[in-house]
């Protein structure tokens, strides 16, 4: 059994409050004079599914595509389910129960619940997201080295929220776990469609394939897992 846990591209969809997202434009269709169909898709790298490398936030860290192939193929992988609600940060004290399993596994999902907004109330989810708070970044870091990423099924590392506390706003959440004082850094796939992952179905295999563009910092990426039957 196969499942995407990414999000189809549409230029629809809400990106970080004031950036773009995709645009679509068909040049040509199949007619009598054109025997061909095709696009032009120009496609922000920080809008719908994507992954953030280092480079995002840390001015010599590695881009998307300078990272292992290890980063995006797992067979380690595990479902973390973290309820939040409107900017809750994910904390170390959350992530601390789930240590051994954490120590086992090359990626982490977690699921606060927050993906429903995406449908019901796209201004909730864009504008209110819960967040990884610095201290589950430096909790990551610095004790699972084998750890490559983890995906959330919400808008993003940080929140825009103006109800996020100081020292948790945006870039120190990102700074915090993509390795801006430390070197040691765990990736982050924002805005994932994990709603209808199965709780008690085991993931044999987690791909996450990135768009192998030069010079990018991150990037969007296909998302699939297979899951037993």
């Amino acid at each position: 059994m196969f499942l995407f846990l990414s999000h189809p591209l549409d230029p629809r969809d809400l990106a970080w409050p004031g950036e773009p997202t995709v645009k679509v434009r068909q040049c040509t269709d199949i007619t009598d004079d054109c025997p061909f169909c095709s696009f032009i898709s120009e496609v922000p790298n920080h809008c719908g599914t994507h992954m953030d490398a280092p480079r995002h936030f840390v001015k010599d860290g590695l881009g998307i595509n300078e990272l292992q192939i290890e980063y995006f193929c797992h067979r380690d992988v595990v479902l973390l389910e973290i309820p939040k609600g409107k900017a809750e940060g994910i904390t170390r004290e959350d992530l601390e129960p789930h240590g051994n399993v954490l120590s086992k596994v090359t990626f982490a999902l977690i699921r606060t619940g927050f993906e429903r907004y995406r449908r019901e109330n796209p201004k909730v989810y864009q504008n209110e997201g819960p967040y990884i708070a610095p201290s589950a970044g430096d909790y990551l870091t610095d004790n699972f080295p084998n750890l490559k990423g983890i995906g959330m099924d919400f808008l993003a590392i940080g929140s825009p929220s103006p109800a996020v506390p100081r020292g948790e706003l945006p870039p120190d959440c990102h700074r915090h776990i993509l390795g801006y004082f430390t070197g040691r850094f765990c990736t982050g796939i924002e805005d994932m469609h994990l709603s209808e992952l199965p709780r008690e179905k085991k993931i044999f295999r987690f791909i996450n394939a990135p768009l192998r563009i030069v010079g990018l910092d991150s990037s969007q990426v296909v998302c699939i897992a297979e899951l037993e039957d």
